[in-house]
């Protein structure tokens, strides 16, 4: 989709939903904003595309060690990959460490990947496996994991997280589809697991061919950077700025972007271009997630 084109349904919507419009540069960043995040959704179509050819080339896991193309080979069973899934929003993808927590988890030191089979088998054993090394040297969580903490012992450790993961890994693979938000508010009783995490686990479930449905919401009642997007279009357009208003914008867009485009998982495509856009409406700058 083109900047021109997403720059009109902006340009439309505003105008439908609130009678008025926002300033022409403050529209163009939020229609780069969006062309990005519609880019790291479509990302997993090139992911799902190499899994296929790994899978035909019979390559090592290691070589395709992203946990997006992981997840998506079916040469793996959907247990192996939806605890892949879980293990990559467990730790995410730091702009300094990249994957290598995640990697870590996933892999030993002869770099084959640690069956989820031979985990559920003696949680135990793979437990002192990860607590023999400095788990977390030289490493850092993802942008939406900072506060989450860096330890594997006690409580909020990754233990205790994966314990309860492995106990109920079932409850995540649902033979029947299933609604977004029900998917959510089951990941949220992850332990460590907030509102972020919760929304990108059930978001990758859906992105990966698991049976879960597109969401329906941006999911911005509790959010931060989302909330403040919302009330600077709602204070550019001289609306009322009420928490109450900036969550009823977020419902009205989704559901006129869901009428009106093709976009796919277009709840997280604007939750996550309105929290871009608003770190500076002006002046585009590219995020790299």
């Amino acid at each position: 989709m083109e900047i021109n084109q997403l720059e009109l349904l902006w340009s439309d919507s505003i105008s439908q939903l609130l009678n008025s419009q926002i300033g022409g540069e403050e529209l163009n960043v939020l229609a780069n904003q969006t062309n990005d995040s519609v880019r790291r959704i479509e990302v997993y179509k090139v992911y799902k595309s190499r899994a296929y050819r790994a899978v035909k080339d019979k390559q090592e896991f290691i070589y395709t060690s992203n946990p997006f193309v992981l997840a998506q080979r079916e040469d793996l069973s959907f247990e192996e990959r939806i605890w892949i899934i879980y293990l990559a929003t467990y730790f995410g993808k730091s702009n300094k460490s990249k994957w290598t927590l995640f990697e870590r988890a996933a892999f030993d030191r002869n770099q084959t990947l640690i069956s989820f089979h031979s985990i559920i088998s003696d949680l135990d054993k793979y437990f002192k496996y990860l607590a023999s090394f400095d788990f977390f040297d030289q490493c850092q969580f993802s942008n939406h994991r900072k506060f989450t903490a860096k330890r594997l012992h006690g409580d909020n450790g990754f233990f205790q997280s994966a314990n309860f993961f492995v106990d109920n890994f079932k409850m995540y693979l649902p033979k029947e589809k299933i609604s977004f938000d029900k998917m959510y508010k089951l990941s949220r009783r992850i332990p460590n697991f907030g509102r972020l995490a919760g929304f990108d686990f059930t978001s990758s479930l859906v992105k990966c061919g698991f049976n879960v449905e597109e969401p329906k919401s941006m999911y911005a009642e509790n959010s931060t950077g989302p909330l403040q997007g919302l009330k600077l279009i709602l204070s550019m357009t001289n609306s009322n700025t009420s928490k109450e208003s900036q969550i009823g914008l977020s419902k009205d867009l989704v559901d006129w972007f869901s009428k009106h485009s093709e976009i796919f998982m277009v709840g997280q495509v604007l939750e996550d271009a309105i929290c871009n856009w608003q770190k500076d409406t002006r002046k585009y700058i590219k995020y790299s997630g």
